[in-house]
């Protein structure tokens, strides 16, 4: 009976442990046991995409040898394995929020946590699988037969392995138990998959621009280099400490999980309660208030948030990133005759970030049955709309100028080209904003189950990259032809034409959007 009710407890919660490829596989037309071979293949696919994409990386480089090579890759997907450890824990536990409802059946207990952990070991296996192939080839590089190779290998990856998931779950289930948690469950869990994400992609980054493979200069970390040592010559006495340590460490953390941390879930101490907020008076705030309160109130989906920034936010970083740390931008040369040109590089990149997976472009459906509650107040439901507007387009500026700032601070830009680029960035937030506010408007969705259904409207992923690369490639130009022109002619009067250029298109753009408002039905 025990193992029936674990390997069900495992389907579903396969379910819970990427919602967004559930239903992609789903609105497929895949369902039972079709949709639970999809999934897996799906991992295995993933696994199989590591393997080739950073293995390649192992097979250059002499890992006995380059002892910092084989560290700092043990460090990335170290880093890589947390980071998806933390989102697997949140999907799995947290945002599945099923918990309680197993209590009363007849379902043994600790069956429905050993499912849980199962399908989160699942998750992050294909990321960690490098890792076994690291401890593999560090062996065979030091001259050992490749079978006692593979046996070490597996044997110090199970161990190390186990230490991660062990440290990570500790970690976040003792979080999960605090005060600060559980009284702002849905900005933690927010931050913590934020964090996670952050993580990855900086992993990710440092892979792609870090030195190269075959360097023997490469920076030794403490830690990590013991475990080379294991990995090389197991028998020495330092290696046999290590393990040990490790092994301490795994069962000091497993009793620890099973008798501190999983029974206080068990009896009901854990994240899924749910405060109650003492309600506050208010008497005398109007109702724009109550209706930011509100609309505040929209943005507290973490999931939501988290594909909202994913593409939108997070693409732009990644880019910066890029140019700065691995092309070395500096535009410290610039001068007061380029602010004009940095004006106009704000635009673009808002306009690159403020796309169809903006909050702007999603932000009226997010109201869904209560919009027409709304509707039916007697207030002006223009005056909402609009309101709603300029809460969204305040909260997507602020975010970006903040980064805009960090950019010409990290490529040392002067302080006039930095306003210039903020005050660009805020003009393209507005145009950017209005297109996609009014085109949720139009494309309006209040039944919507699943925040991807609002993604995916009128052309989905494949749309956001055609806009996003289109802004890139037709940015890029302008801004090219805008530099050639103030050098080569006088900058006061390119920029004075520039800025006139830019104007009447914006203009015209805002009054067309006004004239849109002023005209259209608003029947729901």
């Amino acid at each position: 009976m025990i193992n029936h009710q674990l390997w069900q407890l495992m389907k579903v919660n396969l379910l819970y442990a990427n919602p967004q490829l559930t239903r992609r596989q789903r609105e497929k037309g895949k369902s039972g046991g079709t949709l639970y071979r999809s999934l897996m293949l799906q991992y295995g696919l993933i696994g199989i995409l590591f393997i080739l994409i950073f293995g390649s990386t192992m097979l250059v480089a002499n890992l006995y040898q380059n002892v910092g090579i084989f560290t700092n890759l043990l460090a990335l997907f170290t880093v890589l394995g947390l980071g998806q450890t933390i989102t697997a824990l949140d999907n799995v536990f947290f945002e599945s929020k099923d918990l309680k409802d197993y209590l009363p059946l007849p379902l043994n207990q600790w069956a429905v946590f050993i499912a849980k952990f199962s399908i989160v070991v699942l998750i992050i296996l294909p990321m960690e699988l490098p890792t076994w192939i690291l401890f593999v080839m560090g062996g065979v590089h030091s001259g050992r037969f490749i079978g006692i190779s593979i046996l070490v290998g597996t044997f110090i990856f199970i161990l190390f392995y186990l230490c991660l998931f062990l440290i990570c779950s500790v970690g976040i289930f003792s979080f999960a138990q605090t005060k600060v948690y559980r009284s702002h469950q849905k900005l933690m869990t927010f931050l913590m998959t934020g964090l996670s994400m952050i993580a990855m992609f900086a992993a990710i980054f440092v892979m792609n621009t870090g030195d190269d493979s075959r360097s023997t200069n490469s920076f030794i970390i403490p830690g990590f280099a013991q475990l080379h040592q294991t990995v090389a010559d197991p028998l020495r006495m330092e290696s046999l400490i290590t393990i040990a340590i490790m092994l301490v460490i795994v069962v000091i953390l497993g009793l620890f999980m099973q008798k501190v941390l999983l029974p206080k879930v068990l009896s009901g101490e854990n994240v899924q309660q749910v405060r109650k907020p003492k309600r506050k008076s208010h008497q005398g705030t109007g109702m724009n208030r109550q209706f930011i309160r509100y609309n505040l109130g929209l943005l507290g989906n973490p999931t939501l948030l988290m594909q909202s920034f994913s593409m939108t936010i997070f693409p732009v970083c990644i880019f910066t990133l890029i140019f700065v740390f691995q092309d070395g931008l500096n535009l410290s040369e610039l001068t007061a005759q380029d602010a004009g040109v940095t004006f106009l590089a704000g635009i673009v990149v808002a306009i690159m970030a403020i796309n169809q997976g903006s909050l702007a472009g999603i932000f009226i459906s997010l109201d869904r049955q209560n919009l027409a509650f709304i509707k039916s107040l007697p207030i002006e439901f223009k005056s909402y709309l609009w309101l709603k507007f300029k809460l969204i387009t305040c909260l997507q500026g602020a975010v970006l100028v903040v980064l805009s700032v960090g950019l010409g601070l990290l490529t040392k830009l002067a302080w006039l080209d930095i306003l210039t680029l903020a005050l660009g960035v805020i003009l393209g937030n507005i145009l950017a904003s209005s297109y996609n506010f009014t085109r949720d408007w139009r494309l309006l969705d209040l039944t919507w189950t699943n925040a991807t259904q609002l993604f995916n409207r009128g052309g989905g992923n494949m749309l956001i990259g055609l806009v996003t690369f289109g802004s890139i490639v037709v940015g890029a130009s302008l801004i090219a032809a805008y530099i050639l022109l103030v050098h080569a002619y006088a900058p006061m009067i390119i920029n004075a034409v520039a800025l006139i250029v830019i104007a009447i298109p914006s203009v015209a753009m805002l009054w067309h959007y006004y004239r849109y408002w002023q005209k259209v039905s608003l029947a729901l």
